[in-house]
Formats: C-alpha cells, sequence, structure tokens
C-alpha cells in the first residue's frame, strides 16, 4: 500500500457520524454567530431583546429573583472552577490524561473566548438591573457561556460512557436545561440582554465541536 493510499483511508476514518455531525454544527454555529453579532450590535436591532424583556416583565416577583439569583449562581466562577477541578482530578485518578488535558483546555480556552469577545464588541449591559455586582461587557453572557459550555463537556461525557441509551438522553436534556436556565436567570435579573444568551450558546457550540474535530484528529495521529 502507497503513502498516498495510506493517508487518504487515515481521512476516510476521521468521517464517522460524529466528525461530519461536529463539522456541520461548527460551520452553522459560525456563520449564525456572525449573522447576531452583526444584527445586535452593528445594525442595532433590538426587537428581540426588548420582546424578551416586555415577557420577562409579566413573571417578576421577588421569590422568583431570589430563584433566579440562586440559578445564576452555577454559572459563575465560585461554582465551575471547583466543578471542573473536581472533573479533572476524577479523570486524573482514573489515569486518563487525555480527557483531564482536553477539559482543562476547553474550560480555559472557553473563559478566554469569553472574554475576548467581550473586549472586541464592548456592548453596554442592559439599565436597570435587578442584582447588584454585575460588572464588565454584556456580549457574550459570560454566566451562561460557562453553563453551556460545562453542560456541553458533560453531555459529551456522558455519551463516552457505558450508560444506557435511555438515561444518556435524560442526563443530555437535564444538562442542556442546566445552560438554558442560567441564560434565562440572567435575561431575567436584567444584567444580559437574551442575544447575549444565545451568543453565548452559539459561541459554545462552535468552540465545544472544534474541540471535539480537533481531539479526533489528534487521536488518529498518534
Amino acid at each position: 500500500m502507497t503513502p498516498i493510499s495510506i493517508k487518504v483511508r487515515r481521512h476516510l476514518k476521521l468521517l464517522t457520524i460524529e466528525f461530519v455531525s461536529a463539522g456541520i454544527l461548527f460551520i452553522l454555529s459560525v456563520l449564525l454567530f456572525t449573522f447576531l453579532a452583526n444584527e445586535v450590535l452593528i445594525e442595532k436591532e433590538d426587537h428581540f431583546d426588548i420582546r424578551t424583556y416586555q415577557i420577562m416583565a409579566s413573571f417578576i416577583s421577588p421569590v422568583k429573583t431570589k430563584v433566579a439569583g440562586f440559578i445564576t449562581f452555577f454559572g459563575s466562577g465560585y461554582f465551575l472552577v471547583p466543578a471542573y477541578a473536581l472533573l479533572i482530578f476524577y479523570f486524573f485518578k482514573r489515569n486518563n490524561s487525555r480527557y483531564s488535558l482536553w477539559i482543562t483546555a476547553v474550560a480555559l480556552t472557553s473563559l478566554l473566548s469569553g472574554f475576548l469577545f467581550k473586549e472586541i464588541f464592548q456592548r453596554p449591559r442592559p439599565v436597570l438591573p435587578l442584582i447588584s455586582g454585575a460588572g464588565g461587557h454584556s456580549f457574550p453572557s459570560g454566566h451562561s457561556l460557562g453553563g453551556f459550555t460545562f453542560g456541553g463537556l458533560l453531555i459529551f461525557l456522558v455519551w463516552q460512557s457505558t450508560l444506557q441509551t435511555g438515561i444518556k438522553w435524560t442526563a443530555s436534556v437535564l444538562l442542556l436545561s442546566f445552560g438554558v436556565l442560567i441564560g434565562l436567570s440572567r435575561i431575567y435579573l436584567r444584567v444580559h440582554y437574551a442575544s447575549d444568551v444565545v451568543g453565548s450558546l452559539l459561541l459554545t457550540t462552535t468552540w465545544l465541536s472544534l474541540s471535539f474535530i480537533s481531539m479526533r484528529i489528534i487521536e488518529k495521529r498518534l
């Protein structure tokens, strides 16, 4: 077998359903993120954000505000840093350095990308927030980005496990809801616009799909 045919066979082995799906997700999320950023930050289209706030306004109450404050905590560094540390330690103890390094890389780059895009776009936060202490720029939502990334990582790990398919789907729905609830809490508390949260979801999808593609390529070359 010639070197060229070996390389072709190696590339064809990469084209699994998971790999192709990740590639499609990456392209779609990049296009949608670019479109969203253009609409809300350059074209100043705010109908979606205004309408979302109007809907949220009918649900505001002291009790719901406390619940939203509790939920939003899970998108903060106070929760995510220890959670990532435990996850990394778990795989390290199981002699799975590949996952330990991958989780570390995704967590750090997700955090850095959030800061980077905030500085690039420099969108002011909404006025009259329901809680104090939210600083920095608004787009994308850092808490939502953290929640979606952590939940997405766990979904990937669940599907790599030997759990029954029904349990995998149930866990995936719950973990996706984890990120969605954090995003909704940020909108409810008026510390972010709805488009900030959608931008975080698209940015998370972009980065996780790219990370998955990169990991699979590296695995095949090792």
